[in-house]
């Protein structure tokens, strides 16, 4: 037995974890898991599915995959991790919703504990078994809470926070709302913004839990507990796409749209927030960039566009360098290494340094567009197209 527990240690990859939640466990598009420098050929693929139209990203745990797909329908969707085989699904009626791009659920499942949430791209929110896919609860953001749906829909995943489900509705008097993470019930409704595409962080700001939420013409601050609002920084964009995730550095926060508006950082002092800096130099679409060691790292440009990789200074929104050669993509930042797919279907591996662009693999794994945040969990690669093509590949390097 306990060499049979010793063989499975040395198996799993150096600090592996799940992926729970968009943008990973600390909703920082970061994990500590170490990325084996790809071989000659790329990573190994693993295994390869479809599940359905649409920008769901991917979220793992106890050796399951979560994502979201449409087939006449959305559908929620659990395989298995090791082979890619589906163990259910959990669908409901909703439209394709193909404006300007492929259209399905733009939204990540969230995992917590038994329980998996998603929000479907007209409000649709499904509680179900982790297990099995059976119903916990379902709402719907638009008829039981006064939401209202944005030209390209719901995209914001589910925030869990201790009990408290926290969603942007975008309703009069319900922008952001907090749900009984077990029975669905509301727990507050705060402000009367129209909803962004991004998804609520979890944030320590001078002391307090905030729900920071990037709704469409504004950063918003509101106590996680009570929904009580806490301050606002204006930002408007044009046809209202402000679509990234926040990202928070020590006592800022970072928030960047596209269409020739640019990135700035906030911090908030005497609850009132005060501009630190602003770039043209980063002009986020809807992926969101990643921090180590002082710098910022992220997609510059829209994806009608040719875009570039870019590293900023996060103190001061100073470019460091730009690397046109990864063009449009998502990414994420494991250990020391950016992981990233860009909009061909290239999964890029490169460092994480201020010094410069090192590239140091890169393989095709998927054809069409492909606007999906990668995920690297357990060992584990998996990237997906807008079409619905799911592909696992082996981060050991073996």
């Amino acid at each position: 037995m306990k060499i049979a527990v010793l063989l499975l240690a040395c198996a799993l990859p150096l600090q592996a974890e799940d992926w729970l939640q968009y943008r990973g466990p600390r909703q920082d598009g970061s994990t500590p898991e170490k990325l084996a420098v790809f071989p000659k050929d790329g990573p190994k693929e693993l295994w390869r599915v479809k599940v359905g139209t649409g920008v769901s990203s991917v979220t793992c745990a106890d050796g399951r995959v979560y994502t979201a797909g449409y087939r006449n329908g959305e559908s929620l969707v659990c395989l298995d991790a090791a082979n890619g085989k589906t163990l259910w699904t959990h669908s409901w009626p909703a439209k394709l919703g193909d404006y300007l791009f492929s259209g399905g659920p733009r939204a990540t499942p969230t995992v917590d504990g038994e329980r998996v949430y998603m929000v479907g791209a007209d409000g649709h929110v499904a509680c179900v078994e982790a297990s099995n896919g059976k119903p916990v609860w379902e709402k719907d953001l638009v008829r039981d809470f006064g939401g209202k749906r944005m030209d390209w829909g719901y995209a914001g995943s589910p925030t869990v926070d201790g009990n408290h489900l926290l969603l942007d509705c975008g309703g009069k008097g319900a922008s952001t709302i907090a749900l009984n993470k077990k029975t669905g019930a509301l727990v507050w409704k705060s402000g009367d913004d129209e909803a962004g595409y991004s998804t609520v962080l979890l944030a320590d700001i001078e002391g307090r839990k905030t729900a920071v939420s990037f709704k469409a013409g504004a950063l918003v601050g509101y106590d996680a507990g009570t929904g009580a609002p806490l301050w606002r920084q204006d930002w408007d964009t044009s046809w209202k796409v402000n679509a990234m995730t926040p990202l928070q550095i020590g006592d800022t926060l970072v928030i960047s749209s596209g269409y020739n508006h640019g990135a700035t950082a906030i911090r908030v002092k005497g609850g009132q927030p005060q501009q630190v800096w602003f770039s043209k130099k980063l002009m986020t679409h809807f992926n969101t960039p990643v921090h180590r060691g002082g710098y910022i790292y992220g997609i510059d440009g829209e994806v009608s566009k040719r875009s570039a990789l870019v590293c900023l200074n996060a103190a001061t929104g100073d470019e460091k360098w730009r690397e046109k050669s990864v063009k449009n993509g998502s990414l994420i930042l494991a250990g020391d290494k950016l992981l990233i797919l860009n909009e061909e279907g290239w999964l890029i591996e490169a460092e994480a340094s201020p010094e410069g662009y090192k590239e140091l693999g890169r393989k095709q794994v998927l054809e069409d567009r492909c606007w999906v945040q990668p995920v690297l969990a357990n060992g584990r690669i998996f990237c997906r197209n807008n079409l619905g093509e799911l592909v696992a590949l082996d981060a050991t390097g073996k």
